[in-house]
């Protein structure tokens, strides 16, 4: 058998199935992981009810890292899906913009505004005041 590439479609045996994937032997001492999510187009619940150990698959090579683990898909026929979503833009202060084109800044205060000093001070007094209040809840007890 040649040398296991990306894109390479080989036959393979299951030989460990996990609540997240299949482990399956691909040849060459090597075994590659099907995550459940590539198993089926459709929603797998349980991979049990989809495969069993020395089940025969045909399975794609999608990743190889660079630690060896090998990323194996099921969904040979699919095609991959296209993003057709056109990327997001970013205003001047690096903020994604909303989807009317207008900035988030209502949607979220700019906490980058207050200097630390004050937010500090804030933060101190606030302290204070819940230390004050535990200290009579415990006088009154």
């Amino acid at each position: 058998m040649s040398t296991i590439e990306v894109g390479n479609i080989i036959e393979g045996t299951v030989v460990g199935v996990q609540s997240f994937g299949a482990f399956v032997s691909i040849g060459e001492n090597k075994q590659g992981l099907v995550h459940i999510s590539q198993i089926s187009s459709q929603y797998v619940e349980d991979i049990n009810q989809v495969l069993k150990v020395n089940d025969q698959v045909r399975v794609k090579v999608t990743e190889i890292k660079p630690d060896g683990k090998i990323s194996l898909t099921m969904r040979i026929d699919e095609e991959p899906k296209q993003n057709n979503r056109p990327p997001r833009k970013r205003d001047d202060r690096g903020f994604h913009a909303g989807p009317r084109g207008g900035s988030r800044e209502g949607a979220m205060p700019n906490r980058h505004k207050e200097d630390f000093e004050s937010m500090m001070k804030k933060w101190a007094k606030n302290s204070e005041d819940r230390m004050s209040d535990l200290g009579k809840r415990e006088k009154r007890k």
